[in-house]
């Protein structure tokens, strides 16, 4: 059973340090998996006691999103009304809570009738995200299976991973975020990779809680054109209900020329979503070293210290690039397990297991 001391405290950091809920303000809790009704419970308190004059609850399940694409016709799947619209604008924050009770559910379902769906409710995703929002996934116990770990084990991982200093963690970032302004290239080594890419005039964005928990990351976009060679993410992934074990993509000019996976069928297929989708939208850097081990669940595993990742698809808008795509899907590569070096403007900043560049080493 989940500490309701620790559950308390994760909902006072969601609703007064990541959303910053304010007097008169209207807040939208999005609850997907009814297991996530604890802390759906304790967020619609601490919102009523920060003085939100309105708290909407909506909870949703992967298995009427099964029902909904085994029946649904093209007609309903791409229909959106405008009080979906006005709706979504209406909000000044919202917090999603992931709590899936079967992260397979949806694995038969076509993925052309998925990124249907994606694409006509692109809009209200667009508009959420304008406004203040957190993402956090409830610890559960299919999200333990999957992360291979025992259920106490996993609750105690989950908040320690969550509840850290993040102003301190902030002070940390920004360091590092200086430093990257000031490079122009990455290229990155290792087993089965041998990558480099642009970041030159890119702008950088620390994430310290105010957007996912866990967090821990700095981002930026990559110069769409720029990513030339190859890399082989290494760090497990589940993404549309599938699972990779690994993925390895060859990059021209920063597409996508060509891929490999141990579910090969898939990856190609979410790749040909749309032209976008074969171009980076996002590089970072993970910074979270409470996080040391893959668990399948993108949100943990893109914060894992001493790693990087790249997103396939859609840039945000706080570090565009120009790329556009009805996909955003976060591969991660583990330095250590790839044996990787990093050269930054072409002298050698990481090797192996540590930072060897002085003025990184603040970051081991």
């Amino acid at each position: 059973m989940v500490d309701k001391h620790k559950l308390a405290k994760l909902a006072d950091v969601i609703t007064n340090y990541s959303i910053a809920v304010k007097k008169g303000e209207k807040i939208l809790l999005r609850g997907y998996g009814f297991d996530s009704y604890p802390l759906i419970k304790e967020l619609y308190r601490e919102c009523i006691k920060a003085g939100a004059i309105q708290v909407d609850v909506r909870f949703s399940h992967d298995e009427m999103s099964k029902v909904f694409f085994d029946h649904a016709n093209k007609e309903q799947m791409e229909y959106l009304s405008d009080l979906d619209k006005k709706v979504a604008e209406s909000y000044d924050a919202m917090v999603q809570i992931v709590a899936d009770a079967n992260p397979y559910e949806m694995t038969d379902v076509d993925i052309k009738k998925i990124q249907t769906v994606q694409k006509s409710r692109k809009i209200l995703g667009e508009i959420l995200h304008k406004k203040r929002w957190c993402l956090f996934y409830y610890p559960t116990i299919a999200s333990a299976m999957l992360a291979k770990k025992s259920l106490d084990e996993w609750e105690e991982f989950v908040f320690d991973s969550c509840l850290l200093n993040w102003k301190e963690e902030e002070k940390m970032q920004i360091k590092f975020k200086e430093l990257m302004l000031k490079v122009k290239e990455v290229r990155v080594t290792g087993e089965e990779t041998d990558m480099t890419l642009s970041i030159a005039g890119q702008k950088w964005k620390t994430c310290c809680g105010k957007r996912n928990l866990p967090d821990g990351e700095i981002f930026t976009a990559p110069v769409r054109t720029s990513a030339n060679g190859t890399i082989r993410f290494n760090v497990p992934t589940h993404y549309q209900s599938q699972d990779f074990d690994w993925v390895k993509l060859w990059m021209k000019d920063g597409k996508v020329i060509k891929e490999e996976s141990n579910n090969q069928k898939a990856l190609t297929e979410i790749l040909n979503t749309d032209p976008g989708a074969r171009y980076h939208g996002e590089f970072a850097f993970g910074l979270n070293n409470n996080i040391k081990q893959g668990t399948r669940q993108i949100l943990f595993d893109e914060k894992m210290g001493k790693s990087l990742h790249m997103a396939l698809g859609r840039c945000y808008e706080e570090c565009p690039n120009g790329n556009d795509s009805n996909i955003h899907w976060d591969m991660i590569y583990r330095f250590e397990w790839a044996g990787a070096e990093l050269y930054f403007d072409g002298k050698k900043v990481y090797s192996k297991t540590k930072w060897i560049d002085k003025r990184f080493e603040f970051l081991n």
